[in-house]
């Protein structure tokens, strides 16, 4: 079985069709400022990373690791993460972004991704993550709920129906999205 990335639980929530283009061109879209200078600044961050206590996270005696590849076939979900905060009864995730906005429904679908990831790996429950903000440097704790696990299985089983059907998905219903998009000329039906 084909293994779906985490970060396409970020765009299915974000945008379904973004998944759908992913899956059937991939290549096709093109690399926008904004994914660019993110790659950029996640660099940077992770060295400065390394010079912060880990007071801000709440998980003092923990071990950072960065880039951290995690697959699990039950789960269908496979994906590196940017950072893996551990101890002996504990782990969390850190996830860096370029952005000025608050945390999204999309990017808590990819921190519950990313923490099924580590309870299939290291057997430890992860009830809260992070979303680390790069321009401001600030830390946005994501409690990580039943529901949200659930919610992260239907939406694998929702990528896996659209791939089996062949069927392109609906556009975002916020078309403001639509105007940063990689896939922007791809979509006829909402220009």
């Amino acid at each position: 079985m084909e293994l779906l990335p985490v970060t396409e639980l970020r765009q299915w929530t974000y945008c379904p069709r973004v998944v759908y283009f992913h899956q059937f061109m991939p290549g096709a879209g093109q690399m926008t400022f904004k994914m660019r200078e993110g790659l950029h600044a996640q660099e940077m961050i992770e060295v400065l990373e390394m010079r912060r206590t880990l007071r801000q996270y709440g998980l003092e005696g923990a071990t950072r690791e960065f880039n951290v590849w995690l697959q699990d076939e039950s789960l269908g979900l496979s994906g590196k993460l940017d950072l893996l905060l551990r101890g002996e009864t504990f782990a969390s995730v850190v996830d860096f972004k370029l952005t000025s906005g608050d945390v999204g429904e999309n990017q808590r679908m990819q921190l519950t991704g990313y923490a099924l990831l580590v309870e299939a790996a290291l057997g430890l429950r992860v009830d809260r993550t992070f979303l680390f903000r790069i321009p401001d440097n600030r830390v946005f704790p994501v409690e990580i709920t039943d529901e949200m696990r659930s919610q992260v299985r239907h939406i694998v089983a929702e990528v896996r129906r659209m791939k089996e059907r062949e069927e392109i998905p609906g556009p975002t219903a916020i078309r403001a999205r639509c105007v940063e998009c990689e896939y922007a000329n791809f979509c006829a039906d909402v220009w």
